[in-house]
């Protein structure tokens, strides 16, 4: 398996220096290469930057701009590869800054970013922990997404219902969702119409009572607990019990061309799902469709402490580029006016730069697509107080949270909740344990948190406030705060 790895990593890295030669081979000025996923969109930012440059005066002597942009296809595992094996593009798209950031593979941007703007308090607040690493900044976002329920208000109305409220409860989310199923339903062989797409809650229903995977200094997972105990079950039942939601097999039924959303845009459209989990960027699909679906913008079922999952697509500079300086150009572009308006009007998710959306009817309002309703107001509102980036630890690299492992454990009947969460929170903290072994520098920091957890929980024993400080979860830290536990 070795061999094999190593002769794929020598096959990538020389086709990227093939491909990057021969594109920069191409113009007569230099060509910054932006590795990326290729779309149209795509070949419509690089259009624009070239006469953002022009017109922001950074041009060749023959007037033209000072530099060429070409998209070289990659993900973010081909990125990665690149990069460390010392042939990466000049910007990488797709950015998961706990992976790349301490490979050192990535220019740190924090000075430059400070002094233009591009910093994460000119940001989305809640976005900071997407575009930093151990306090220093590496990526700008290209665009954001705050994940909530898109309503088909039309589906709402066809069974005599009025779409849902923007913030509910999960005993709300039941009590309406078993009326709208029944109606939905009624006089039908079997059900074809959910209440909801499949969409694992779990995270967001037991971060709303105060837990959250990780501890307050991301040293250990901590998952067999009420809160996600009461989670996983309410997950089941609603879609094995109340059938809100498909269950596996039925959704291995539902099968349709592929869109940015898969399945669930055509589905939702058609009314067989009433509500899915999706930002804005829907409408990238939904505006191709010949009957615009009425819509409504709601948050998942939750208790007290409201929390949306933020995430944030972002390009950072390949730390061996030749052209940082150009690199730089490209993250002023992605925060102007030309790109976040590309962004805003073609429904591809927040604007990187929130000043851009906020007082403009043309984000908020689209008159061209009055059916849209209160998506665009309430994701930008939503994602910029009660976003929050998803449980991530540096001394867990595989990112995976294991709440939907317990979840399929315990529906297949292989173990009881309790024992389904206790089997996933071993398996992170052996992993945490195994990559805090994994050097001297991992470890002595490792210990040093290990070491402040110790004080933390002993503050909390003793009914102590804690100084804010300490707590390197942002997630717990906003929690703590709202509690009046933070010095």
């Amino acid at each position: 398996m070795r061999k094999l790895f190593l002769i794929v990593v020598i096959a990538l890295a020389l086709a990227s220096v093939c491909t990057v030669l021969s594109l920069r081979s191409k113009a007569d000025r230099p060509v910054l290469v932006w590795a990326t996923g290729i779309c149209p969109e795509r070949y419509e930012q690089a259009e624009l930057f070239r006469k953002w440059l022009v017109r922001n005066g950074h041009t060749a002597p023959d007037g033209g701009p000072v530099c060429d942009i070409e998209l070289q296809a990659s993900d973010q595992q081909s990125s990665l590869i690149q990069a460390v094996s010392g042939m990466g593009s000049d910007l990488i798209d797709r950015i998961a800054v706990e992976r790349f950031a301490p490979m050192g593979v990535l220019e740190d941007i924090t000075e430059f970013a400070r002094e233009n703007g591009l910093n994460p308090e000119r940001n989305y607040g809640p976005a900071a922990e997407l575009l930093t690493c151990e306090g220093r900044q590496y990526v700008y976002p290209c665009n954001l997404a705050c994940y909530g329920l898109l309503v088909n208000v039309d589906t709402f109305e066809k069974v005599g219902m009025a779409a849902p409220p923007e913030e509910w409860t999960p005993e709300e989310f039941e009590r309406i969702g078993l009326e709208f199923t029944r109606r939905a339903n009624a006089g039908k062989p079997r059900q074809e119409v959910f209440f909801c797409a499949w969409t694992p809650m779990m995270l967001q229903i037991a971060r709303s009572r105060g837990a959250d995977v990780f501890n307050e200094t991301l040293t250990a997972a901590k998952l067999n607990r009420t809160e996600f105990i009461d989670a996983v079950k309410l997950q089941h039942k609603w879609t094995e019990i109340d059938h809100l939601m498909p269950t596996a097999a039925e959704r291995a039924g539902d099968h349709s061309r592929q869109s940015v959303n898969n399945d669930a845009s055509l589905l939702f459209a058609s009314g067989r799902y009433a509500m899915f989990l999706t930002g804005r960027y829907a409408n990238m699909d939904l505006r191709r469709m010949k009957q615009p679906v009425r819509q409504s913008f709601s948050q998942l079922p939750q208790f007290g402490f409201k929390n949306m999952r933020l995430l944030a697509r972002s390009t950072g500079i390949y730390r061996g580029t030749k052209y940082p300086e150009y690199a730089k150009l490209f993250l002023l572009f992605l925060a102007d006016r030309e790109y976040n308006n590309q962004i805003i009007t073609g429904a591809d998710g927040l604007p990187p730069n929130p000043a851009f959306a906020e007082n403009n009817p043309e984000y908020l309002n689209p008159p061209e697509y009055p059916n849209e309703g209160n998506l665009h107001a309430n994701e930008l509102k939503w994602a910029k107080t009660i976003g929050f980036n998803d449980p991530v630890s540096p001394y867990y690299p595989l990112g995976d949270n294991k709440l939907n492992y317990a979840y399929e454990k315990f529906t297949n009947g292989l173990a009881t909740p309790e024992q389904a969460l206790t089997d996933a929170e071993r398996f992170i903290n052996h992993s945490i344990a195994e990559h805090a072994a994994s050097s001297g520098a991992i470890r002595k920091r490792y210990e040093a948190d290990c070491a402040l957890q110790r004080k933390i929980d002993e503050y909390k024993a003793e009914g102590k406030k804690l100084p804010t400080e300490w707590i390197r979860n942002s997630f717990l830290r906003a929690w703590y705060a709202q509690q009046g536990m933070l010095e």
